[in-house]
């Protein structure tokens, strides 16, 4: 099965090259330190791949071009989040579902990094940043703390998304765990999150490129506004947010409802800050989408119980 994976995760970081235009190389050498840095913020704080395609460049891979290695680890990220996406459906949905659910994340995929023109850009992050958060989203079901900040901290080297992480977290935590715990972890993350975005920002206080960050609200009302730009809305996720929204009382796990409605502040924040129509910024929450279509369309979620460490289920049990 993971040959077919690879198969269709070459596919789709070849179409993402092909038909998109690529945030040139040049940018990307300077993110990763290998030209003289001044790459546009927020881009060069997202140094996490960047750093890794540098040490693979100059020590392993020698010579291989940095674009090419770059190229190399989008079809490895894709692998790596179709396992985690199964991972995490196998601990809601059951068994039978995990692999119909990664599947489906990965036909999603296209709609918002190939499909979608509105802005074709082409960004060495993207397809890790899912990755990351589909593994940060399996690790808080099974509540494997180490590992999950360990991640948080690298997800946070490679994009400001992470903070979505926190927002799932403390939606499916709220009723089962203890109120002062809960808001030492939601003030940990907090710490960490800021504390390596100061770092981040003060590593290249002398070197930084143009500040492309922007408030984008005004831009997202006129686009909600257009009906000609619609048609992005109707084709994020593939269309098929709709019947999640229909179906939505067919979920009956109780951590994967309260994980999907923690996408709504997440969507709040991008729309603030992020360009709706661009629906390349959506991807973290493909996996989570993907996991409600499947549980709306079984009718039901398999009450599989997520391991526990330290921690005691509510009432409802995890659902």
């Amino acid at each position: 099965m993971l040959a077919l994976v690879a198969l269709l995760a070459g596919a789709l970081s070849w179409a993402r090259l092909h038909f998109n235009d690529e945030f040139g190389p040049g940018s990307l050498l300077r993110v990763a330190g290998i030209e003289e840095p001044g790459a546009a913020t927020p881009f060069q704080y997202r140094v996490l791949v960047p750093w890794v395609v540098r040490v693979l460049h100059e020590q392993v891979f020698t010579s291989a071009s940095p674009l090419a290695i770059f190229r190399w680890l989008d079809v490895l990220a894709i692998v790596a989040a179709w396992c985690a996406t199964r991972a995490l459906a196998r601990s809601v949905l059951g068994p039978s579902l995990a692999s119909a659910a990664a599947f489906l994340a990965l036909a999603l995929l296209p709609f918002h990094f190939v499909f979608a023109r509105e802005y074709p850009f082409w960004y060495a992050w993207d397809m890790s940043s899912i990755a990351v958060f589909a593994t940060g989203l399996w690790l808080l079901r099974r509540r494997s703390w180490g590992a999950y900040y360990a991640l948080f901290a690298l997800g946070t080297l490679q994009r400001e998304t992470t903070c979505f992480l926190t927002l799932v977290h403390v939606a499916t935590e709220w009723r089962s765990t203890p109120r002062a715990r809960l808001v030492a972890h939601l003030a940990a993350q907090a710490a960490l999150w800021l504390a390596i975005k100061w770092a981040l920002r003060e590593h290249y206080a002398d070197a930084r490129g143009a500040d492309v960050a922007q408030s984008t609200w005004r831009e997202n009302l006129y686009a909600l506004a257009s009906p000609p730009s619609w048609r992005w809305f109707l084709l994020a996720f593939g269309g098929t947010w709709i019947p999640l929204l229909v179906g939505w009382k067919r979920i009956e796990s109780a951590w994967l409802r309260a994980a999907l409605l923690a996408c709504l502040p997440a969507l709040a924040g991008l729309f603030l800050v992020g360009v709706w129509t661009e629906l390349r910024i959506f991807g973290e929450l493909v996996p989570l989408v993907a996991l409600g279509v499947v549980a709306v369309v079984a009718g039901r979620a398999s009450g599989v119980s997520a391991p526990t460490r330290g921690a005691t289920p509510n009432k409802k049990g995890w659902g």
